[in-house]
Parts: C-alpha cells; sequence; structure tokens
C-alpha cells in the first residue's frame, strides 16, 4: 500500500486543529481554576454538573484536535478537525450557559 500523498490543504487542517487543540486546553486550564475557586459552583448541584459536563466536551476537543495532527489521510483529518471544532463550540456554548447562570444568580 502507498503512502498517499499530501495535499495542498492538509497543512490548513494542521493549523486549525492546532488552533482548536491550543483553545480547548487554555479553556480547560480557566475552567478548572474556576471550579475550585468559586463558591458558587461548588454550593450548586446544577452549576457543578454543568462544569464537568464543560471539561469532558473540551477534554474530548482537545484530544481529537491532536488525532487530526496526526492523520496522514485527507478527507480523515478534515473530519477530526471538523468534529474537534463542533465540541469546541459546544464547549464555549455550555460556558456561556454557566457563565449566564452564575451572573443571574449573584
Amino acid at each position: 500500500m502507498e503512502t498517499p500523498i499530501a495535499s495542498p490543504h492538509e497543512s490548513h487542517y494542521d493549523l486549525v486543529a492546532a488552533a482548536i487543540a491550543t483553545a480547548a486546553a487554555t479553556m480547560l486550564t480557566l475552567l478548572t481554576t474556576l471550579g475550585s475557586s468559586n463558591s458558587s459552583i461548588e454550593s450548586s448541584l446544577l452549576l457543578r454538573s454543568l462544569l464537568e459536563v464543560e471539561l469532558l466536551v473540551l477534554e474530548f476537543s482537545l484530544l481529537v484536535g491532536v488525532v487530526a495532527l496526526l492523520q496522514r489521510n485527507e478527507l480523515r483529518k478534515r473530519r477530526f478537525t471538523f468534529a474537534s471544532a463542533l465540541l469546541l463550540i459546544l464547549g464555549t456554548i455550555l460556558l456561556w450557559l454557566s457563565a449566564t447562570i452564575i451572573i443571574a444568580t449573584a
């Protein structure tokens, strides 16, 4: 079996996947810090559960983004990059929801 030749778009998917993985890692760090230092999150089951879901979604986004970087096949690289982007968007929406709840209850 021959090794597929890299397409001209492969570097673009690598760049996007790396940016997504970096954003997800940054959000994970910030959420972990927020979750461990915010008393309103510790006292609310809804906010604690929402934080756990956010962390899980962002961890998957980070992992899928790294897997996209490791792929040689452009079709698989594109699929993993899109999946990682969708997970990052979902994590961002969940983060917005939890921030809105914290602000509304403050």
